[in-house]
């Protein structure tokens, strides 16, 4: 049997629409299981967040080059705090300050430099709008969540 010109460009076109739907069939597919995954892998590692007894405050020093976090009645059993401190700078970029710190009180009080200094030379940045704060109060049970953003 022969098939014409116009037969072979119909039958390739259905192919190709065919091919082109499982395609994207098979796409829609795998992009839903990596959602549902990703979803599965954020609700079993949500961080409770801290109870209203914690005080928390960052405060200005030296012209807004520097901050002092302090944190006041920290959760009973905290052996250690993570703290990520982000801004943007006048020039546009985001900039910021992430550490630990081991705990060994219920109090902490922690100075940072709000640029980089390298040598006893330090470039200071311009800050922008507010700083965000977010800490993770680790302990031996369970960790503790907290974040704000501060005006100074």
């Amino acid at each position: 049997m022969k098939l014409n010109r116009k037969t072979m460009m119909i039958l390739g076109g259905a192919f190709l629409i065919l091919f082109i739907f499982l395609g994207y069939r098979m796409l829609m597919g795998r992009k839903a299981s990596v959602n549902n995954n990703k979803q599965a892998a954020s609700l079993d590692s949500v961080i409770p967040t801290i109870d209203g007894s914690v005080k928390i405050n960052l405060t200005a020093l030296t012209g807004k080059k520097e901050v002092l976090l302090s944190i006041k009645n920290m959760p009973i059993n905290t052996t250690g705090l993570e703290y990520i401190l982000s801004y943007e700078t006048v020039e546009g970029g985001l900039q910021g300050v992430n550490s630990t710190a081991e705990i060994t009180g219920r109090d902490f009080e922690k100075k940072i430099t709000l640029g980089t200094c390298s040598s006893g030379t330090c470039v200071y940045h311009n800050i922008k709008n507010k700083i965000k704060v977010e800490l993770i109060f680790k302990g031996n049970n369970e960790d503790k969540y907290f974040t704000k953003e501060y005006s100074i």
